[in-house]
């Protein structure tokens, strides 16, 4: 019966009025709580209360779409997005792509076009926004829309003084370790590098299989094979500067004595609990409050989603583990 279920047929079985049934499942005024209860519960045991119920839910509901949760980099944005989101009353769902630009976008359909949530944040850089749509959209990583807003943290400031603060030291030998998700930050240090007259070399540049501090320690193991290894490396992020770190105190070699460390970014924070590790500040609480300012002033104006594009710089912190050579 429950397929072909009206709201009259449900009302009689409730024994209420088809008026109080409608107030019931609208949320509306004019029912008490027990009454409200007591035609859920009738429609709960015919099957059909998902069929009726349409009451608003009572705040903005903002997706917040990840590439996974493994990353303490990704773990840091979602915690500082849920806290962005309980200080404005909003409700926060996570959903995650696994780095899937087909399930990335199949995610945004579903959460825009049909749970038709109120925002979209989505961290990625490969993110397309389907237009004529209420939702408000916002991508973490992307410099460029054609819809909704793009937030950067650009790292080429934080890299740019970084690489200076090494050529001042002395180094020329400079290295990146990285791992399948983050060659392409090779591109930008090296653009760094060649503004000093050097290039990021071939035999400096690891492409490490593994991940976090599996990568770093597997990278370090490489540069240190090598007949001249470098004077200072790159750490793609946090986990894999952690494993070059690691790798390095196993071995009995000093930072920085012994060689010049520099992470790509600063979390997990602190990097290390023994040495103040230079690292480029990502600003992700930074990147999450102007986000944060853009929904709450997008869906104050009516869901506008006109193209913006807004970038904060990084900045470069020198720490202790980089010395002169």
């Amino acid at each position: 019966m429950s397929g072909n279920m009206t709201l009259s047929q449900l009302a009689r079985l409730a024994n209420v009025s088809v008026s109080v049934a409608s107030k019931a499942f609208s949320g509306k005024e004019g029912v008490s709580d027990a009454m409200r209860e007591h035609v859920f519960a009738v429609a709960r045991e015919y099957g059909c209360f998902a069929q009726f119920y349409n009451a608003p839910y009572g705040r903005p509901v903002v997706v917040l779409i990840v590439p996974e949760i493994d990353s303490r980099c990704y773990i840091k944005f979602i915690e500082e997005f849920k806290r962005a989101i309980d200080r404005n009353g909003y409700t926060m769902l996570l959903s995650i792509s696994n780095f899937d630009p087909q399930m990335e976008q199949t995610l945004i359909k579903y959460h825009s076009e049909h749970s038709k949530v109120d925002a979209l944040v989505s961290i990625s850089s490969h993110a397309e926004f389907p237009c004529g749509n209420d939702t408000v959209f916002i991508n973490i990583g992307k410099n460029t829309t054609r819809y909704g807003v793009c937030v950067n943290a650009e790292l080429n400031d934080g890299l740019a003084e970084a690489v200076e603060h090494l050529v001042k030291n002395g180094h020329r030998r400079i290295a990146y370790v990285s791992e399948p998700l983050t060659l392409s930050k090779a591109e930008k240090l090296h653009e760094c590098l060649t503004k000093h007259n050097l290039l990021l070399e071939e035999r400096y540049f690891i492409r490490s299989q593994k991940r976090f501090e599996e990568a770093g320690a597997d990278g370090i193991a490489q540069l240190l094979a090598l007949s001249e290894p470098p004077s200072a490396v790159f750490g793609a992020y946090g986990n894999v500067t952690q494993g070059i770190l690691a790798e390095l105190r196993r071995r009995g070699l000093s930072v920085p004595e012994d060689m010049s460390v520099i992470s790509m970014d600063n979390v997990p924070s602190p990097l290390d609990e023994r040495l103040d590790v230079a690292c480029i500040d990502s600003r992700i609480e930074a990147v999450c409050a102007l986000a944060m300012r853009e929904i709450e002033s997008r869906l104050g104006d009516g869901h506008s989603n006109a193209p913006l594009v807004l970038t904060i710089p990084t900045h470069f912190h020198a720490g202790q583990s980089i010395r002169s050579v």
